[in-house]
């Protein structure tokens, strides 16, 4: 890993009552189960420590009602810099322990804004077709990244439960918990 890849894209996710989305025939493709959001304000001068992060998967999973093994995978912002990836990885097992991790910003490179909707459409489709997506161009573990990620191949046999992350350097954190439907 040697740095950040700008990308370019934008998702969108639409969100509605299931009475809603039921009466106009859509086809429901995940639920929404919870979201968090947290800060870390001394980021900016101190550097991140990821303690944002992990209040914000606290959070989301509390609010959600899942606990760690409930979790299936977490789609990680992975923007593939040292120190960011470092922050999260941290965060996401000292919450989670050995839970599967994918990073789809690793496929189209990281689109600012527009990444978080676009990775939570990965995770999504993963979870309808009951699969974990892999991460690409992942070789060499870091020792100091404790996190079990799913490359080479899609992970079956997960719980279809999902937590999407997002993280900027400057300390915001946010979360959100996905079950397929």
């Amino acid at each position: 890993r040697d740095g950040m890849v700008n990308g370019e894209g934008a998702g969108v996710i639409v969100l509605e009552a299931r009475e809603h989305a039921e009466r106009r025939g859509a086809t429901i493709r995940g639920v929404l189960a919870a979201t968090a959001a947290r800060c870390e304000p001394r980021a900016r001068r101190d550097g991140l420590t990821g303690s944002s992060l992990r209040k914000a998967i606290r959070a989301v999973c509390e609010a959600a009602g899942l606990a760690p093994g409930d979790v299936g995978h977490v789609n990680a912002h992975g923007v593939s810099t040292v120190d960011m990836d470092r922050a999260e990885a941290q965060a996401i097992a000292a919450e989670l322990g050995d839970v599967p991790v994918t990073a789809p910003k690793s496929f189209f490179g990281h689109m600012g804004a527009g990444g978080g909707a676009v990775e939570l459409a990965a995770s999504i489709l993963g979870l309808e077709r009951g699969l974990v997506p892999p991460t690409l161009n992942y070789h060499v573990p870091d020792p100091e990244c404790p996190v079990n990620v799913v490359h080479g191949e899609p992970l079956a046999g997960r719980p279809a439960t999902a937590v999407k992350v997002n993280l900027c350097s400057t300390g915001q954190a946010a979360a959100v918990a996905i079950r397929a439907e």
